[in-house]
């Protein structure tokens, strides 16, 4: 079974099959945010004008926003150490981007907290014609949760480089595989964040665009 492997890893690829794995999951990512986004706007488009919700997104999203940009940089400096073979700077560099991962988290969830608590506006309630507010919590949650999965690669990856238990060409497709995914979560959260803005504000509504 070794064998096997270490002839795989020899083999030279146009795309190594872990990474055609990963970017057709992250395809699949697109197409069902894509389709969400999608639902929204045809969702609102169907609401009486008197009707529609505008509500304010939660101050603390920009924070979130700018937390996970940062760790993209800590994600990237991490792979720049392992292609430099400074194991222990790679190290950091995947420690620093778990917390801020965790971080994300924890602030995406006072995010929901305040939109129930101090806006008095749940994921679900049957008086709502306009189910803009629960789209928020599903974008929110489901992102989530894709960043709970992208904590747990780089736990992986924390420990195999901790044990040192795979050879360096490994370790750099572990950390480039890791890292793509991480950079497209990122970008995922600043589009939605971007979408929620433009089609919560006062003027996209007045304009009729949806």
């Amino acid at each position: 079974m070794a064998t096997v492997r270490f002839e795989m890893e020899k083999q030279n690829y146009i795309v190594h099959p872990h990474k055609f794995n990963m970017w057709l999951f992250i395809l699949s990512l697109i197409m069902i945010f894509g389709g969400l986004t999608s639902a929204y706007i045809v969702a609102r488009s169907m609401v009486p004008n008197d009707q529609v919700i505008i509500f304010d997104l939660p101050g603390i999203l920009w924070a979130n926003t700018a937390v996970i940009l940062f760790s993209s940089l800590t994600m990237h400096f991490s792979l720049w150490a392992v292609k430099r073979r400074e194991h222990q700077r790679a190290l950091l560099g995947l420690a620093m981007t778990f917390v801020l991962g965790v971080v994300f988290l924890i602030g995406q969830w006072e995010a929901m907290k305040e939109m129930t608590a101090t806006q008095d506006l749940p994921f679900v309630d049957p008086r709502r014609a306009d189910n803009s507010v629960s789209f928020f919590y599903i974008f929110s949650v489901l992102h989530g949760l894709h960043i709970v999965g992208g904590l747990a690669v780089l736990v992986v990856a924390l420990i195999q480089t901790s044990l040192n238990n795979f050879n360096p060409g490994r370790k750099v497709l572990t950390y480039e595989i890791t890292s793509t995914f991480w950079h497209f979560l990122d970008l995922l959260w600043v589009y939605l964040f971007i979408f929620l803005l433009v089609t919560q504000s006062r003027e996209w509504m007045m304009g009729g665009s949806i």
